[in-house]
């Protein structure tokens, strides 16, 4: 028999995600950004900080990743735009690189190359998001519709 809090934990999966809760997510991403980019713009060539699994950072990118793997998740579900689930999963990929990328980084202007990625990212993931939240949503053009599915690399 399930317990109460697996059952909401189920039930709560079940219900539709919200793309604004995306945007929401960018945004914080976003805001951690800003002193990051500007010690690595005055220091590029020393030493790459290293983050530790608590990096505020590094768990927000996680957390991204999940959000968008979720929106993702539900337009397959909700047979919506096959381009616009291809785009969210991309969201989501592209999330964990870039915290892989950090990880791994040696000097501070490889950091802050990614950063520079980063916040483009979540600048689209803020317009983009909240998409998923329209009634009836229009289908984009040039994506391809032949991406993968299945788990994240």
């Amino acid at each position: 028999m399930l317990s109460v809090s697996a059952a909401l934990l189920l039930l709560s999966s079940l219900q539709p995600f919200h793309g604004a809760a995306l945007a929401d997510q960018a945004e914080r991403v976003n805001t951690l950004l800003a002193p990051r980019i500007a010690d690595a713009q005055n220091q590029p060539a020393s030493t790459a900080m290293q983050a530790d699994a608590d990096d505020p950072l590094l768990t927000g990118l996680g957390e991204f990743s999940r959000l968008a793997m979720r929106l993702s998740l539900q337009m397959e579900a909700e047979d919506g735009p096959e381009d616009l689930r291809c785009i969210y999963r991309g969201m989501a990929q592209d999330a964990l690189n870039h915290r892989t990328t950090l990880e791994t980084a040696t000097f501070q202007a490889e950091q802050l190359t990614a950063y520079s990625d980063i916040r483009y990212l979540m600048d689209h993931a803020r317009q983009i998001g909240p998409i998923a939240d329209q009634p009836d949503i229009e289908p984009f053009t040039g994506v391809a519709p032949d991406c993968p599915r299945g788990p994240l690399r």
